[in-house]
């Protein structure tokens, strides 16, 4: 209605003001030099305005569309190479784990900005380029992973994994204690220093990290005691090798009571002692340990210790030998002292009665031996017969 209205005033206007129009046209003129001049009618200059006005609408909608057509051009060609990328980044993680290290470092590399998941494709890129040998490129490819959110522990457990198996320890132990301080009491990165402490030879840091985070390492009760002994023989014989004194001032004032105690801790100070040519602390430590328990098993590191004077034991042993109930044994350690000492007739006795309920194919052929050199040829044939039905049984 108030459409209808508004044109019939229109329309009323025409009629009324038309003629007045009409009669009085008036001119515009536009004159640019003396030579061109453009001369109209005002109502014609007013129809020429709004065509140009129209024409430029209709120049603008024809820009919106090539405009809009540009966008979903650029659009498709975008998408397009997202779709590549994605593809290359699939293709690249099949490569790598088929081997394939140069092909897939180079599809990795490339379709990483454009991937699904940026930083794991820069991982894997990493680790192509680990196994290439490239150790710089490996380490720019983590560090555009590590400008991701959220992505610092795994960059930094793959770096240190990385550096580890390229046996560059001052790297993984500068990585890791930065993990460490940021993410304390991970399980992953105990793992690592796991392997790091060996191999850089620090046993001390080891069985401190094992005593603190014990829990922590996953292992059950019979692993975790076979790698703390790994340690600590490790240790000892690091300790062993720098000074015999050393390791003895270890084992008494840090080692646990309950370790001191331990069979097997015994023979591992034995074992550190006697491989670094420390035979008289070794004597000393064997015959403190003999005399507190007298254990069987640390008897075989008599014929090891090598010293000057082997009377402290040997009169220990000759006085366990009147009241123990394993004689055999003692007497079989008594021989080995003995020819040590030079002194072949005792050997000869000892050896004897130990044969007699401990038999075995070195003792028979070393008793054989020592008959041999004193020209009892008899006798030392009846021990090597001895011997070789021994040994076929």
């Amino acid at each position: 209605m108030i459409g209808l209205l508004i044109i019939v005033i229109f329309l009323l206007t025409g009629l009324i003001f038309a003629p007045e129009l009409s009669a009085h046209k008036g001119y515009i003129l536009v004159s640019f030099d003396s030579y061109t001049t453009y001369e109209t009618t005002i109502i014609n200059a007013a129809f020429i305005a709004i065509l140009f006005y129209f024409l430029l609408l209709v120049v603008e909608w024809v820009l919106r569309k090539l405009l809009s057509m540009s966008s979903v051009t650029r659009g498709w060609f975008g998408q397009r190479k997202t779709r590549k990328a994605q593809k290359n980044s699939l293709l690249g993680m099949l490569a790598l784990l088929e081997g394939n290290t140069k092909q897939a470092q180079k599809l990795l590399s490339k379709s990483a900005d454009r991937s699904e998941s940026p930083a794991l494709t820069y991982i894997a890129a990493a680790r192509a380029s680990h196994k290439n040998g490239e150790f710089n490129k490996r380490d720019d490819y983590l560090q555009l992973a590590n400008e991701h959110p959220g992505c610092k522990l795994a960059v930094g457990l793959v770096s240190a994994e990385l550096q580890l198996d390229a046996k560059q320890y001052e790297n993984a132990l500068a990585t890791m204690t930065e993990l460490d301080q940021r993410f304390p009491k991970n399980r992953q990165i105990l793992q690592h220093y796991l392997t790091l402490y060996p191999a850089i030879n620090e046993w001390g840091k080891l069985i401190s990290l094992l005593n603190s985070q014990r829990k922590l390492t996953g292992l059950n009760e019979q692993e975790f005691a076979t790698l703390e002994l790994h340690a600590h023989q490790q240790l000892f014989q690091k300790l062993a090798s720098e000074s015999g004194q050393l390791l003895n001032d270890y084992w008494y004032k840090d080692v646990a009571r309950w370790m001191r105690k331990e069979l097997s801790y015994q023979q591992a100070v034995l074992e550190a002692f006697v491989d670094n040519g420390h035979g008289k602390l070794a004597q000393e430590f064997l015959l403190d340990k003999l005399q507190r328990q007298f254990s069987l098993p640390l008897l075989p590191y008599l014929q090891k210790i090598k010293v000057t004077d082997y009377y402290p034991i040997i009169t220990f042993l000759e006085k366990q030998l009147k009241k123990s109930t394993h004689a055999d044994y003692i007497n079989q350690a008594l021989a080995h002292l003995k020819l040590k000492e030079g002194n072949q007739d005792a050997a000869i006795k000892h050896l004897t009665e130990s044969l007699k309920t401990l038999p075995n194919v070195a003792d028979y052929q070393l008793l054989a031996s020592l008959l041999e050199q004193q020209d009892k040829v008899e006798e030392a044939n009846l021990y090597y017969r001895e011997g070789l039905v021994f040994a076929a049984k």
